[in-house]
């Protein structure tokens, strides 16, 4: 014991080559004492000090084998019961050796045991609340020597069925408040500190659980660890270093660390290992991006110039290097330049035989011609990208599945021209065809944006910089831009469910979203099979470099949707140098990452005294200027999992067709992408098309649902443009959903593929229904199909999802007629005489306890704080308005944004007002907040009410608003509000009512008038004619609703050839034209007996018409001839016009836009009958000339 106590103080300057980081396993819950926002505070108190936190709320971590990966077990939750396989698992774990920390509220957990409450030492029996310090009982005891004690705000916690073997080492006025126990070979320490962030963020109590930690794991695993040498970090002053979170004191830079050292600081998802492969020992410098070519090989994107040292070309500093493993001692010890004198690339794909970079302005295209790894051809493929902004260029290159380059962009923007099209768009994300012919933006990001990635189902991932870490492209804008009435309503959808991120240390620097996401770079997935199954084809890599981290975002699927919960840390380090920017799976299945090495990562805003605490100068780049800029380091390290094998790697340069139909089968995403582009771009049907047949129709779904061989074996044979409605067919028979979409994207837009793709439409996976549906809005238009789909209006699986409603009214609109006939033929005759629906509004508050009355345990019932910034506290206080009850109040003293929220259930597409009351003390705000109000998360706009702040008495405040296709919303009592507040703030006595009657998650309203908007965009001639003559000759209510929706597009009608005052000289001239509606302009048209007739007849109208002139009292003759023509094969050879001899005259087929002079001799009086006698538009497209 005295040998622990004299090691540590030694803990930081003792000297060993095996460094070695504790890892403790945290069990905790979702209850009220929210142990997941407790865990980052012991995190950054203890990370420092080497101690390792892996979070979990899963107790079947108990008895998984997971707890043989720790060297200590920390339990902070309420889990009430607990199953015989756990307790045995803990049981054993104990008293067997190992080390056991219950927390707090641990001593109220799994109360069906009392095998656990002996373990512990003791259960939970009542409390008060207080603040207070404790008594030290065993002051020579080796957790307590030294130790100062601390005061803190806590619960006052009385215990009960305590054990008599328990060492006391703390009372709180007499009540045993911290002790240890000796079970078996194992150590148990329990504190009944701990309720919420004040303790947690006590460093009094960092101290006492380290203590209790390094007790409980035993001697000699204490010494070995105090006997490792985690580098102190060596401060230097002199340094302008930014203070954009107005600390009493900035920061002072420490120096540098080796890359040993910096590895000591640095904490790696439990289970996986780190290792360098590259460093500045090979001479690299910022490396911002690796990219790995068919033979395996790294390449890297080096640059000095980023970001303010934009240079003209050849003149730039930057360069793109190959580095190789030449011993395979898995360090780079050889380095080849490919391409110098560039000027801050920001992104590179292997495409066409060589590389395609982003450059901005240019995207360049770089070949190497004769084998010698060296760039001879340089070519710019196309301008326009924006360089007023290093950090807001394009970024992300990646070769897509559809065989397209895609890429993303950050607010500097795009204005160029590629191919024969000028385009202009700002942040999000697009794509391009390799030779650069033609580009796509298909859609838009929130704020500025560096992070593309795609699951293995061709899932689109993306990351903003700013507090929005995971975005999801659902549908393309190219999809919406073919649809009038639907649009992406604005920004990409966020799936972040957590805003937060994790460092382990409080010295991370940041300029705003403080705590969370504000430089958020790459979302690459985990798309191989080295690392365990809960990463494949789910885990996220979000650098976050000023955090010092690589963030785990979860994809979880949603339906056609998506959700990222908190997978952690991928890793985290104390060292500030320490910027992880670029993250991705290699070809041997590990991830590797780029650490830019440098103590100041952020661009802008440029520091002032006012924000950041002293006067910068911006540079060319939009980066403020600083020597802090680190160009001299950088270093490559590997993750790789301790229980796996890497990938089978290949060398796919020799192009050989077996290498590529094998690697293209490959468990790992890269090599199966370079297979598939290499195939389509050898062009070589004869060689691969059967073969890749064969891949389609025996791939097999892997343990998570993925057949990647059949889905890139359809995406090849789309490359290659032979896909055909065979491959389609066993595309879609294939057991992986995965499969099933792809095939479905790669139909040939055809009739066939259309009556194959029908059969899919009750496919039991949302994603599959969603691409199919997608997929049929862009085959010929159908009328049966048409029909088939307005029976499924009412689909429960497609109202309640997401996306499917979406994606069902585009495959609506594009087989407009037939559901329009089918909706047409269900409605009511327009003089029906029906009694009006009345819908009964419930005027009931939807929200539960909204005035606090329900209270459980320091907060209201079903309400939840939720902190973004900042330290705030938030309590239950009483009296309430009106000086009765409780209200919620918030307050904090250094600034903080913050809420309490409660989730509410609510129909899609409805109107609600929501209001509350409102009191504020000394409320101001900072940084851009604006004080206290009410805000609704989860809608795209996020309405808000008006803010309170200064001293106001209570205030009602007040916003209506209108969901969207979500069912629950987020409503918050919000304070700071995208910035930050002091001061206290006061909320009581929300409501929430529902206004209208909304549409509920019948969507067949707003599917009709979508399709009656896009009837002319996507149905024929023919389609069109047979809708628009069913409501004018049955007139129905929805007829008689939508008829005004359908709308031609303007048509410019083309001159006449002869000029109309010449020919009024000989001919009396009479205009005549077809308008919307199956209908010409005028119904009677009069002329003079005995001179000739110009009869000038147009076709604004999307449709094609014709104009039939037939003799006196021959409209029936004329109106059966052209229901007969429709049978006869030459119609249209004949312009719909009928061989009887009753017409006089004809014009030809008019197509929308054009015109044409009918010339007539003398008519003698008379009355003459004319229509259009194209199929169904007689009846209504009729008049007579009246010759007098």
């Amino acid at each position: 014991m005295k040998t622990l106590l004299s090691l540590l103080t030694l803990f930081s300057l003792l000297v060993t080559s095996e460094a070695k980081r504790l890892e403790v396993l945290f069990l905790g819950d979702n209850g009220h004492h929210k142990p997941s926002e407790r865990v980052p505070q012991i995190m950054q108190g203890l990370g420092p000090k080497g101690v390792n936190f892996t979070y979990t709320s899963d107790a079947n971590c108990l008895h998984d084998g997971s707890l043989s990966n720790y060297d200590a077990l920390m339990i902070y939750a309420n889990i009430g019961n607990i199953t015989a396989e756990q307790e045995k698992g803990i049981l054993d774990y104990v008293y067997k050796g190992g080390a056991f920390l219950p927390i707090h509220c641990a001593s109220y957990c799994f109360l069906n045991s009392m095998q656990y409450v002996k373990l512990v030492g003791a259960q939970f029996k009542s409390h008060g609340v207080g603040t207070f310090t404790t008594e030290i009982k065993k002051p020579d005891h080796p957790i307590m020597s030294g130790f100062k004690g601390f005061e803190t705000w806590d619960e006052t916690y009385v215990h009960h069925k305590g054990t008599d073997d328990r060492n006391i080492l703390q009372t709180r006025e007499g009540e045993p408040w911290t002790w240890t126990r000796e079970p078996g070979k194992g150590r148990v320490f329990y504190t009944a500190y701990g309720h919420d962030q004040r303790t947690w963020g006590n460093p009094g109590f960092h101290d006492l659980v380290y203590r209790g930690l390094l007790w409980a794991i035993g001697e000699k695993k204490s010494k070995d660890f105090l006997s490792v040498d985690i580098p102190k970090l060596v401060r230097r002053d002199g340094d302008l270093v930014p203070n954009y979170e107005r600390r009493p004191e900035p920061i002072k830079v420490h120096l540098p660390l080796s890359v040993e050292d910096s590895l000591k600081h640095t904490q790696v998802a439990n289970g996986l290992d780190i290792s360098l492969f590259a460093s500045e020992e090979l001479g690299l410098y910022s490396v911002i991006e690796i990219d790995w070519d068919e033979k395996g090989r790294a390449w890297v994107i080096e640059t000095r110039d980023y970001p303010n040292e934009l240079k003209p070309a050849e003149l730039g500093q930057d360069r793109i290097r190959i580095l190789e493993d030449t011993d395979n001692d898995g360090k780079a010890d050889k380095a080849i330049l490919f391409a110098d004198k560039l000027s801050i690339p920001t992104g590179m794909c292997f495409a066409r035989g060589g590389l395609i970079v982003q450059m901005a302005p240019h995207f360049l295209f770089l070949k190497d011609t004769d084998g010698d790894d060296k760039a001879d051809i340089r070519e710019i493929m196309f301008s326009g990208w924006s360089t007023g902004d290093t950090h807001a260029g394009p970024s992300n290159l990646k070769y897509g599945f559809d065989n397209w380059i895609w890429g993303v962009m950050g607010y500097a923007g795009f204005n160029g021209k590629v191919g024969d099209k000028q385009h202009r768009f700002g942040q999000g994300v697009y794509r391009f065809k390799p030779d650069g012919s033609e580009l796509e933006y298909l859609g838009r990001t929130s704020n500025n944006t560096w992070g593309l990635g795609f699951s293995e189902n061709n899932d689109v991932f993306i990351s903003t910089a700013n507090n929005q870490s995971s975005v999801y492209m659902p549908i393309p804008r190219t999809q919406y831009d073919r649809f009038e009435g639907l649009d992406q309503s604005g920004s990409l959808p966020g799936i972040d469910a957590n805003k937060k991120f994790f460092p382990i240390t409080p010295n991370f620097r940041q300029v705003d979203v403080f705590g969370g996401f504000t430089a958020a770079a790459g979302h690459h997935l985990y798309t191989a099979r080295s690392f365990p199954k809960d990463w494949w084809n789910k885990a996220a890599l979000v650098n976050a470099p000023t955090g010092n981290l690589v963030y785990r975002a979860q994809i979880i699927p949603d339906g056609s949707h998506f959700i990222a919960q908190n997978g952690w840390n991928l890793v985290a380090s104390v060292d500030e140098w320490f910027s992880p920017i670029y993250s991705e799976v290699g070809p041997d299945g590990a991830i590797w990452m780029s650490d830019w090495y440098s103590f100041l990562i952020q661009h802008n805003p440029t520091p002032n005294k006012g924000r950041g605490g002293f006067d910068a100068k911006r540079g060319k780049g939009n980066a403020f200027e600083s020597p802090l800029r680190d160009y001299t380091r950088t270093r490559i390290y590997r993750f790789t999992s301790k229980d796996s094998n890497p990938s089978q790697s290949f060398d796919l340069s020799k192009k050989n067709p077996k290498d590529l139909l094998n690697a293209l089968q490959s468990d790992n995403l890269l090599w199966r992408m370079h297979a598939q582009r290499l195939i389509v771009e050898s062009g070589d049907k004869d060689t691969f098309s059967s073969a890749l047949k064969d891949i389609i129709k025996n791939s097999k779904p892997d343990a998570v649902g993925v057949a990647g061989g059949a889905i890139h074996a359809l995406w090849a044979l789309h490359g290659l443009g032979s896909i055909d409605t065979e491959a389609v067919a066993m595309g879609l028979k294939n057991k992986s959903p995965g499969a099933r979409r792809a095939a479905a994207a790669t139909a040939p837009r055809s009739e066939e593929s259309l009556k194959i793709l029908m059969t899919a439409l009750q496919d039991p996976d949302h994603q599959v229904r969603k691409d199919v549906l997608l997929a049929i809005s862009e085959m010929p238009p159908s009328e049966e199909v048409g029909k088939f789909l307005h029976s499924m209006k009412n689909d429960n699986f497609i109202l309640n999802d997401r996306w499917l409603p979406t994606a069902f009214q585009m495959a609506s609109a594009r087989h407009g007629s037939g559901y329009l006939k089918a909706a047409l033929a269900n409605s009511e005759p327009a003089n029906a005489t029906s009694p009006p629906k009345t819908v009964k509004i419930p005027k009931n508050n939807l929200i539960q306890n909204p005035g606090f009355e329900a209270i459980s345990g320091e907060m209201p019932k079903t309400w939840r704080p939720r902190n973004y910034s900042g330290k705030a506290n938030h309590k239950l206080v009483s009296p309430g308005r009106g000086g009765k009850g409780y209200a919620i109040m918030i307050e904090s003293e250094s600034g903080a944004d913050s809420s309490v929220f409660v989730d509410v259930k609510v129909k899609k597409r409805t109107t609600y007002e929501l209001t509350a009351w409102i009191k504020t003390e000394g409320v101001k705000t900072l940084r851009g907040g604006r004080g206290a109000q009410l805000n609704i998360h989860a809608l795209p706009d996020q309405p808000r009410t008006a803010a309170v702040k200064g001293d106001k008495d209570w205030t009602r405040v007040s916003v209506r608003f209108k969901t969207d296709d979500r069912g629950t919303i987020s409503i918050n009592c919000l304070y700071g509000g995208w910035g930050h507040a002091t001061g206290k703030a006061y909320w009581d006595d929300l409501e929430l009512v529902q206004i209208d009657a909304g549409q509920g998650p019948d969507i067949s309203e707003d599917t009709e008038s979508i399709v009656a908007a896009n009837l002319y965009r996507h149905a024929t001639p023919v389609q069109v004619s047979s809708v628009l003559n069913e409501m004018i000759t049955k007139p129905t209510k929805l007829g008689n609703k939508i008829k005004s929706m359908v709308r031609p597009p303007e048509i410019k009608v083309a001159k006449i050839e002869e000029d109309e005052d010449t020919l009024a000289r000989t001919h009396q001239v009479i205009k005549l034209k077809a308008i919307e509606g199956l209908k010409f302009d005028k119904t009677n048209l009069e002329a003079e007996a005995g001179k000739p007739i110009a009869l000038i007849v147009s076709n604004p109208d999307l449709l094609q018409h014709n104009f039939v002139l037939g003799k006196p009292d021959t409209m029936q003759q004329l109106g059966s001839a052209a229901d007969s023509i429709i049978t006869n094969p030459k119609a249209i050879e004949m312009n719909y016009v009928p061989d009887i001899d009753s017409i006089i005259a004809a014009s030809k087929l008019l197509d929308p836009g054009t015109v044409e002079i009918i010339k007539l001799k003398p008519l003698k009086k008379g009355k003459y009958p004319y229509v259009c006698t194209f199929p169904g538009h007689w009846r209504i497209m009729q008049g007579y000339l009246n010759v007098k």
